[in-house]
């Protein structure tokens, strides 16, 4: 077994600190995802900084890093004011690792994409000149319907819901903290990137906030899995109304695991404001959603699922 030390932080700038100065350190919080690369074989570390002693306060609309997907998945207060990433957190995974994964390890966590996770495999992630899962005769049938270079399924179920509500996140580094929208936390696939975001080594989520809006508290997240129970989400989608005076003022629709990162589906969004809501509005919001895709040989039927889900989901924020 590969050898590492093992050092406890208490603070977020303590641990920042201590990751900058061990460039093959990792950080680990519930350890989740970490402990799933270790056994793997993918990743061998100098140091592990475990975040587990350190803790954050809460307040309305300010959720720390540290809070568990159980906890989420229980909050009144958020179903109330964000019932979409309240049922994201709800829908996650099993019993058991939600009473142990926390909101920044979701936001953070590595694809699932096996050609990533298998070191026998080449794979753009870890430094290949080509995506093994778009090449022919690949098994793609959990992989993106928007692809770029790379055809990953961006795996977060939290992040499309806080995209759509706008959330903030707070990023501590060795050289203080600056505030960053979850929007901006992912990027565009780059090769031998093998995160999805765009912090630097070193950086860590804190906290992440979000003001309740008309949009927050009249939102919905539904997804599809093969089986209900562990999977990782087939399709996912996050989409929120702001209806006033009959008609849609603000909306918004957020994709998961059809991507290598969320995908917002703008041109869906614009088609629905300043309409009444309806079921021929639903139908080209849904059918737009999709218009851009360009599946892989085994995964068209992910273009349908997205569709359909983005139609049930405006139909339930529109009651």
């Amino acid at each position: 077994m590969h050898r590492f030390s093992y050092h406890t932080a208490e603070s977020y700038a303590a641990a920042a600190q201590a990751l900058k100065k061990r460039p093959q350190a990792w950080a680990k919080g519930a350890g989740v995802d970490l402990l799933d690369l270790l056994k793997e074989r993918l990743i061998e570390p100098s140091d592990l900084v475990s975040l587990h002693k350190v803790k954050t306060g809460a307040g309305k609309g300010l959720l720390p890093a540290h809070t568990t997907l159980a906890q989420l998945g229980a909050d009144a207060g958020l179903a109330k004011d964000f019932p979409a990433l309240q049922q994201a957190a709800a829908e996650a995974a099993t019993p058991q690792i939600r009473n142990r994964a926390t909101l920044g390890g979701n936001l953070a966590q590595f694809t699932r994409c096996p050609y990533f996770r298998g070191s026998d495999f080449e794979c753009f992630k870890r430094g290949a000149k080509f995506c093994a899962a778009q090449e022919n005769g690949a098994f793609n049938r959990y992989h993106a319907i928007f692809p770029t270079s790379c055809a990953s399924a961006h795996p977060s179920n939290l992040a499309p819901a806080l995209i759509a509500g706008d959330a903030v996140a707070t990023v501590v580094s060795t050289e203080g903290s600056r505030e960053l929208p979850v929007a901006e936390l992912y990027g565009a696939p780059e090769r031998g990137k093998w995160s999805d975001t765009t912090l630097a080594h070193g950086e860590l989520i804190e906290s992440v906030k979000f003001a309740p809006t008309p949009l927050t508290r009249n939102s919905v997240y539904l997804e599809l899995r093969e089986r209900q129970s562990f999977d990782f989400a087939l399709a996912s989608v996050v989409a929120a109304l702001d209806v006033r005076e009959g008609k849609v003022h603000a909306a918004r629709i957020v994709c998961g695991a059809v991507a290598p990162t969320p995908h917002r589906a703008a041109d869906a969004e614009a088609l629905l404001v300043g309409k009444e809501p309806s079921e021929e509005q639903f139908k080209a919001a849904a059918a737009a959603t999709v218009a851009n895709a360009t599946p892989l040989a085994m995964n068209k039927h992910k273009v349908v699922i997205l569709q359909r889900l983005v139609e049930r989901a405006l139909r339930k924020v529109s009651q």
